[in-house]
């Protein structure tokens, strides 16, 4: 078989394989948005009754906010917020495009042929940390909430204000808690609404703990309840759920440590053949092309595992 034939069928294998996984992901996500929203037309009785509760309409709301379609500019300001990073969005499209070129000058010293992949590589990098930051800090707040809902309880119970017991929140806690709520805090002082300041908050971290807070907080101060058990019992699911999710991590460490063998074998093994028999592996860094595949492939099935290992609670 010629070499061109050879290229034909890799790369028509790869274009199938990356539609296959770019339609079952479109798939699972249509699928999830369709399910969030039957879900929300079944809480708040859209099309049964015209009446709905005032938590459901809230409910609603914030889903809708959660849902609807985004302008591109619209996600990435919103991971830029969200990661709480003190780049803007010029820099840190300056940073990506210049380590794009950086990672693209040793490509082509050494093989002009990945300068794409490796100014792609380059490129990435930057929203790929801004991902990491944003994950590691709603995780870090995810933690805090417990703590956070019970203290707002014991300040209510004391006699406190709700916005008194989110100064106290500000004044008390860590980051990345603290600095949410101080701000909240302040854009009330300064004349906003409390609800638009609430929203603001759910919608800026981007955790539905906070957003079901926020929305009992809106139903207490409309229709009254008790705020003091409410608060409570939210501290009790978030940690139920935290627990369930650190016992779902152990039982998949195997899946986890399975995606770290075989993303680091094939480069370990491309080592070894360099320092063992540099003339096999030179023919295939005579291939660029073939490289580039490789890592396409191996992104590929890391994702695909990284899916199967990691789901939501």
């Amino acid at each position: 078989m010629s070499t061109l034939w050879i290229i034909i069928l890799v790369f028509a294998a790869v274009a199938a394989a990356v539609a296959c996984a770019g339609s079952m992901f479109y798939d699972h996500y249509l699928r999830n948005r369709l399910a969030v929203q039957e879900r929300v037309k079944e809480l708040s009785g859209i099309g049964d009754s015209t009446r709905s509760a005032s938590l459901f309409k809230d409910l609603k709301r914030l889903a809708d906010q959660s849902i609807q379609r985004r302008t591109f500019r619209e996600m990435v300001d919103q991971l830029f917020e969200q990661s709480a990073t003190t780049l803007t969005l010029r820099q840190g499209i300056a940073l990506a495009l210049g380590l794009a070129v950086g990672f693209s000058l040793p490509a082509a010293l050494f093989a002009p042929l990945t300068i794409p992949l490796a100014a792609c590589i380059g490129f990435l990098l930057v929203p790929l940390a801004l991902y990491v930051k944003r994950f590691s800090r709603q995780k870090k707040l995810s933690q805090q909430l417990p703590e956070a809902f019970q203290m707002i309880s014991r300040s209510v119970t004391a006699g406190q204000t709700v916005p008194a017991a989110l100064r106290i929140i500000a004044d008390d806690f860590d980051e990345p808690i603290s600095e949410e709520f101080a701000l909240c805090y302040e854009q009330q002082n300064l004349g906003m609404s409390r609800e638009t300041a609430l929203r603001k908050l759910a919608q800026r971290t981007g955790i539905m703990e906070l957003q079901l807070f926020v929305v009992a907080l809106l139903v207490q101060e409309r229709s009254g309840g008790d705020l003091v058990g409410l608060l409570d019992n939210l501290a009790t699911m978030i940690r139920k759920r935290l627990k369930l999710q650190n016992r779902i991590r152990a039982l998949t460490g195997e899946g986890r440590m399975q995606a770290i063998v075989l993303i680091v074998l094939p480069i370990a093994a491309l080592g070894a053949m360099l320092v063992l028999s540099p003339e096999y592996a030179q023919s295939l860094l005579d291939r660029p092309w073939l490289l580039g595949v490789a890592a396409g492939a191996q992104t590929l099935g890391a994702l695909w595992i990284r899916r199967i290992v990691n789901f939501e609670v």
